[in-house]
């Protein structure tokens, strides 16, 4: 059997921007607990999500400060937290939108269409974390096996599903939310949704470069473009510089967006489905979550040995 040697510890550039990183979404951080407080219950399907993000880039960021003397592998922390990055990005522009026109306190008093965004909510919710657990587990390293991951074939379906729902599911939900949204310019929380609805289009196309850089690696598994131990470009620009853009959009679209009024025509005894923001989909991914890791726990062990 041929010998393996271990890959080097990461770059000092790539540990460096892990601090710079870390720094960077700490100070971000302080604004957007209050943000998500004061969007309440119409946000609960965005800033909670968005909070949660936080977390994940202080553990992968403080994991690579404290390995920066390791080697360069994958492994379960990286994994996750990188996945749970995405998808949390990408259900945050998502939330953005629905908070426009979904809740019992709806920022805008639009036509009642209530069925219409519930089923374009979890469609999008649930197509996203299937794409990403398919894509996180297929993706998983195996040595020996093709392309080097767990299963190909699974992880380019997860990838291609979600950039398929961000382009033609998210990106006409944005267009039609849209259009009744500018047709109400004089209701007077038109501004609060017109920056809720800025701030979702303009992250839009950073989230699209990300997620489409994660496709062209899954069929294209060129070592520069690796996640892990590809370049310092590919780290610093399709995947810092890019969830950095969007983080920072989501941040100034929720806090202008903060102050709409409530709807107060509407029935203040609405409670259950109709008016909470359906927590069972957040429930649903974290257990999802669960799920992988518990199984890249066990993909990655024998894996790492070998190498």
């Amino acid at each position: 059997m041929a010998a393996f040697t271990l890959p080097d510890p990461p770059s000092s550039n790539k540990t460096n921007l892990a601090i710079v990183e870390l720094v960077l979404y700490a100070i971000l951080f302080i604004p957007v607990i209050p943000i998500a407080w004061k969007h309440g219950k119409a946000g609960m399907t965005c800033w909670p999500i968005f909070v949660s993000y936080f977390p994940l880039r202080f553990v992968a960021d403080g994991y690579q400060i404290a390995k920066r003397n390791d080697p360069e592998i994958p492994n379960a922390v990286i994994i996750m937290t990188t996945a749970g990055s995405i998808a949390c990005l990408s259900l945050t522009i998502i939330g953005m939108i629905y908070e426009v026109t979904a809740l019992r306190n709806v920022i805008l008093p639009l036509p009642p269409k209530r069925w219409t965004e519930r089923i374009l909510l979890a469609v999008t919710h649930l197509s996203i974390t299937a794409g990403i657990t398919l894509s996180t587990y297929g993706g998983a390293p195996k040595f020996g096996a093709p392309g080097g991951v767990v299963a190909q074939h699974l992880n380019q379906i997860g990838t291609c599903m979600m950039l398929f729902v961000m382009i033609f599911g998210v990106g006409w939900w944005l267009w039609w939310t849209g259009k009744r949204v500018t047709a109400m310019k004089a209701h007077p929380n038109f501004q609060p949704a017109r920056y809720l609805l800025l701030a979702a289009c303009a992250a839009f196309p950073f989230q699209l470069v990300r997620l489409g850089y994660a496709l062209t690696y899954s069929f294209t598994p060129y070592s520069s473009l690796d996640p892990v131990s590809g370049t310092f470009a590919t780290r610093l620009v399709l995947m810092f510089g890019m969830q950095m853009i969007v983080a920072v959009i989501a941040t100034v679209g929720g806090w202008r967006g903060i102050g709409a009024v409530p709807n107060s025509t509407q029935s203040n005894g609405r409670q259950g489905f109709g008016s909470v923001a359906q927590p069972w989909l957040c429930w649903q991914s974290a257990k999802v979550i669960g799920f992988i890791w518990r199984h890249l726990e066990v993909l990655l062990k024998p894996s790492v040995g070998r190498m």
